[in-house]
């Protein structure tokens, strides 16, 4: 029987233990610990240093914003300035013409009204010379107004023999007499030629007036002319009809030739004594007469200031 052959010196070299290698395994291992904390320790600072590096960059950018929006916020507030006192200024010119245009105004308004108050002052200082001139000639005045009263109650005397016929229709180559007779026919009082001094139209006063003119009669007495009118009042509403007159029917009036100042205030008596509810206004003898009821008191009235009577 055959024996495995005895092992070598090397291979017993190769498969023994070695206390050194262990030794240097050990070494290598605490070797590779320093390693990994050497490794560690740099990372960790790396990452302190990035992170350091990161803060500063932080600062720096803010520290950049903040200058930025300092600029910007400078840059603004300096162009918002500029572009407000431009516009002020267009505002300081605008508003400075038209207060140059209101004082230019004022100052034509003050000289008006200066020239205004002299005109006035001057009004007012002739005014004062008139009423004073006016008191000094009072007693002047009153002998006018006396002799002016006297004028026409002369005017109204000559008038004393007239009859006046108004709103009589006018003809061509009308004959008044013949007219005249017809008129006394009508109110029952016959007219003798004889008895007529004149017979005639006379214009109106007022030239815009449409109506047919006027006729004025003359008599040669004044109680013909007061018998007359009487017979015509009571004879009533006389129409133009009744003395044959063709056309449209006219109302006919006979009445005292007064004067056109006469004429004015029996106007003037009529619409007070209308307004006031008086009952009779008249004429007799070319004075105007006013009465209020049948039992109250006759007065005359011969100015427009007795027409204040009648209220």
């Amino acid at each position: 029987m055959q024996r495995s052959p005895p092992q070598t010196t090397s291979q017993q070299i190769k498969f023994s233990s070695n206390p050194d290698l262990a030794e240097s395994l050990r070494g290598n291992e605490n070797a590779n610990v320093n390693f990994r904390k050497r490794k560690q320790n740099y990372d960790d600072n790396q990452d302190a240093m990035l992170e350091i590096i990161e803060k500063k960059i932080d600062e720096k950018l803010n520290a950049w914003k903040s200058e930025l929006d300092t600029s910007i916020a400078t840059t603004i507030k300096n162009s918002m300035q500029i572009i407000i006192e431009q516009e002020m200024e267009k505002i300081s010119l605008s508003f400075n013409k038209i207060f140059k245009h209101v004082n230019d105004r004022l100052d034509t308004i003050e000289t008006s009204l200066c020239f205004a108050t002299d005109r006035q002052d001057s009004f007012d200082a002739r005014l004062t010379e008139a009423e004073i001139k006016f008191k000094e000639n009072t007693g002047i005045s009153s002998q006018i107004s006396e002799l002016q009263y006297k004028m026409d109650s002369m005017e109204q005397q000559a008038r004393l023999y007239n009859v006046e016929i108004t709103n009589l229709p006018e003809r061509r180559d009308e004959n008044l007499i013949a007219i005249l007779e017809k008129i006394g026919s009508v109110i029952k009082y016959p007219i003798d030629t004889s008895s007529i001094v004149s017979i005639h139209r006379v214009p109106h006063f007022d030239k815009k007036n449409s109506k047919p003119k006027n006729i004025i009669v003359r008599f040669t007495t004044k109680i013909l002319r007061n018998n007359f009118i009487t017979a015509a009042k009571l004879a009533g509403a006389l129409k133009s009809d009744q003395l044959s007159i063709s056309g449209t029917v006219q109302n006919i009036f006979i009445n005292e030739h007064l004067t056109v100042k006469n004429k004015q205030l029996f106007r003037m008596c009529r619409e007070a004594a209308a307004k006031h509810k008086y009952k009779y206004v008249w004429i007799k003898n070319g004075t105007i007469l006013v009465r209020q009821t049948d039992s109250s008191a006759i007065f005359a009235v011969r100015n427009e200031h007795d027409v204040k009577k009648i209220k």
